[in-house]
């Protein structure tokens, strides 16, 4: 029934049957609405509840940041005032010491003892000099005068336990210290230590050293000033070893709600006090012990540059909030973390009190909604069965016709070309299959002209590789061409851009003692450039071998090559006569490159001579011609445009500055060696970009006896 319809009619066939399911999309649609009532009073319970936990998080986050800064800033307090009291110490005792240097008359002072003549563990005043320093009578009178020191730095000492000692190295190479130590090295020189050229770089204030800890593991820190002496110059600096260990230790034992803990870093970064510092797995780098990823990785720079701020962090395996704050006094930051989930339990209490009310909610809802959606499935399972058995009545119609096609399709895909598509129905598929049959027919006719084109190429192909052969048989190619000549050393190649072109070299003895060296170009590129090449390279042999100058030569190969020259074709020379006995000779440059020369010992440089019009421009024409001699030693390079305008894949010149360069190399070189460096040289900078131009080149190197000249 079925077979010769059109394939629009069976189409509309079927949307006319499956019509009958428009009730079945009115239940469907009844069912979504009444789902979606659901969905939304669900979310809308959600959304009342994600609101009240948001708010309740958010009021207890602020509060938790309150708290933290107020935290920390007390904490911060206590330690500037701490280490503001070391400052005002050290730059009290430097201010002593400049008017113990300003009024040296007034004070007489005593004669101190070394380090191992006082006894150990007990604050005292000693003094050592630095190597290479002599007790002259001025130093000890210096030493006599630091000597009244103690009786300031012993009240400190006494007064404050945070420090350890106090000392003062001079530019004379005096070390004075009050401590309780007694240690001596001869070797110690106050000038080198690092507390000691930090002052001296920052003379007019009070300096922080790098925090260290001691042999008694506890963490100090040094302070240190310049005084100057009375002419206003600096005279040393005074620095006091501090103990902040029991600082640290009161910031970090401080105790901050269940779970909180604070610590302190360093202006380098580096972690100086934690709960956990002095385990040996502790990782006392803040970005190692963090482990951030580059996102919170930045924020943290940002909270450590601007001095203070608050991070949501994984902290020792924990999501934490971390807050930073700077230590004005030494640049430190003090940290406090405290466990996220203790600040948002509260939050997070509420939100499931609200999760579970509503869940009990939508589980009624769902109850009425199955009883409803148990009657869509009998009545939607009906309506299904009888819309598929028509479905694939109609379907089956359409789709076979379709199959057989493709199936012939296959086999003529496979080269079957005699088998043709049966045509078994008048409709749209039927006309496809007879446009198969036209296309096969086409496809046969196509195929037989393909196989001759393809036997023709096949011939033009082999041709042009006799042409190659035969364009390269017609220029010298056998090194070294003359082997009982000394007088020279000659090599030359061409690399042709198509299977034939249109440069030529040349090169040959025009009677016993002078040799004729060509190099030209012709314009345009295969057959036609050969065809003009075989010919200019014949006519500029014949006629040198006859004599005369490399003006009248190129004159009269001119004057031929105008005649008849319909494709107004050209080309470029580059022709060079040698007197081999004296090393004399003449050239003619007619639109050619610019040849260049090495002189014994030296880098080959490019000769700029007059040019004459290319040959075959133009009937008449005169060519200039000038003379040029060779020293024994000397090199001579011609090439054609092809080397400086080899092209890479950046459409960049390989141009006159990279070929000299390449020429220099090894400037002394074989010629063979010297075209090889070249050639390689333009390999490698033009890449796997296409060869546009012929890449010819000749380089002779003369042996004979002469004197300088110019080509």
């Amino acid at each position: 029934m079925f077979k010769n319809m059109k394939i629009g009619i069976k189409i509309l066939l079927v949307v006319l049957m499956m019509s009958l399911g428009t009730s079945v999309i009115v239940f469907i649609n009844a069912y979504l609405s009444m789902n979606n009532l659901s969905d939304e009073f669900q979310k809308t319970n959600i959304t009342l509840g994600l609101t009240a936990s948001d708010d309740s998080k958010e009021a207890l986050q602020s509060q938790a940041e309150e708290y933290l800064i107020k935290i920390a800033q007390k904490q911060v307090a206590y330690s500037n005032e701490n280490l503001k009291e070391i400052r005002r110490m050290v730059t009290s005792a430097s201010e002593y010491i400049e008017y113990l240097y300003a009024n040296s008359e007034r004070f007489e002072g005593r004669d101190l003892p070394l380090p191992f003549e006082t006894p150990d563990r007990k604050a005292c005043s000693k003094y050592m000099l630095a190597p290479g320093v002599e007790a002259t009578d001025e130093v000890l009178q210096e030493v006599r005068l630091l000597s009244n020191c103690e009786a300031v730095f012993a009240p400190e000492m006494q007064e404050n336990p945070m420090l350890d000692n106090i000392y003062v190295g001079t530019k004379s190479g005096i070390s004075y210290r009050y401590s309780r130590s007694n240690l001596y090295n001869e070797s110690y020189d106050p000038r080198e230590r690092a507390w000691y050229q930090a002052a001296m770089e920052n003379p007019n204030r009070t300096v922080w050293l790098d925090t260290y800890t001691d042999s008694y593991g506890n963490t100090c820190i040094t302070s240190a000033r310049v005084f100057f002496d009375k002419h206003g110059l600096p005279a040393g600096v005074v620095a006091s070893d501090i103990k902040i260990q029991r600082m640290l230790n009161e910031i970090t034992r401080a105790k901050i709600g269940q779970t909180g803990y604070a610590f302190v870093i360093d202006q380098n970064g580096e972690v100086i006090a934690h709960p956990n510092f002095f385990r040996e797995d502790f990782e006392k780098d803040i970005y190692t012990y963090m482990q951030l990823d580059d996102e919170k990785m930045a924020e943290v720079q940002k909270c450590m540059q601007d001095g203070s701020g608050i991070v949501d962090l994984t902290l020792d395996g924990t999501d934490s909030y971390v807050t930073f704050y700077k230590m004005d006094e030494t640049g430190w930051l003090l940290c406090i973390s405290i466990n996220k989930e203790e600040v948002i339990r509260p939050a997070l209490e509420t939100k499931e009190t609200i999760d579970q009310l509503t869940n009990e909610a939508q589980e009624f809802t769902q109850g009425i909604l199955a009883g409803v959606m148990k009657k869509f499935i009998i009545f939607f399972a009906i309506c299904g069965i009888i819309v598929i058995m028509i479905s694939f009545a109609v379907s089956g119609s359409i789709t076979r016709p379709i199959q057989k096609l493709a199936r012939n399709v296959k086999q003529i895909g496979k080269g079957e070309f005699d088998k043709k598509v049966e045509v078994e129905s008048a409709d749209e598929i039927g006309n496809l299959a007879e446009a198969f049959n036209h296309m096969l027919d086409d496809l046969n006719t196509y195929f037989e002209q393909i196989k001759t084109i393809t036997a023709e190429k096949e011939r033009i192909g082999a041709e042009l590789n006799v042409a190659t052969q035969i364009q390269a048989d017609m220029l010298p190619s056998i090194f070294p061409p003359f082997p009982d000549r000394t007088e020279f050393d000659i090599y030359a190649t061409m690399t042709p851009a198509k299977e034939v072109g249109g440069d030529f070299y040349d090169f040959f003895l025009v009677d016993e003692n002078h040799l004729a060296l060509v190099m030209a170009d012709v314009s345009g590129k295969g057959v036609p450039a050969a065809l003009f090449m075989v010919i200019a390279k014949t006519l500029i042999k014949n006629r040198a071998q006859m004599g005369g100058s490399p003006a009248e030569i190129l004159g009269f190969v001119n004057e031929q090559l105008c005649e008849g020259n319909e494709a107004d074709m050209f080309v470029t020379v580059w022709l060079g006569i040698l007197d081999l006995t004296t090393g004399k000779g003449m050239a003619a440059n007619a639109g050619h490159e610019k040849p260049a020369i090495r002189r014994a010992g030296q880098n080959y440089e490019f000769v700029r001579t007059k040019h004459s019009p290319a040959v075959a421009v133009m009937e008449g024409m005169k060519f200039r011609e000038h003379e040029f001699e060779l020293q024994p030693g000397d090199s001579l390079y011609v090439y054609t445009d092809g080397v400086a305008e080899a092209t890479n894949a950046e459409n960049v010149l390989f141009g006159d500055e990279r070929m000299t360069e390449a020429l220099n190399v090894n400037p002394d070189a074989s010629p063979k060696e010297l075209l090889h460096n070249v050639k390689q040289a333009i390999n490698e900078f033009v890449g796997d970009a296409p060869q546009f131009d012929d890449i010819t080149m000749l380089c002779l190197k003369y042996n004979g006896n002469g004197s300088k000249g110019e080509i």
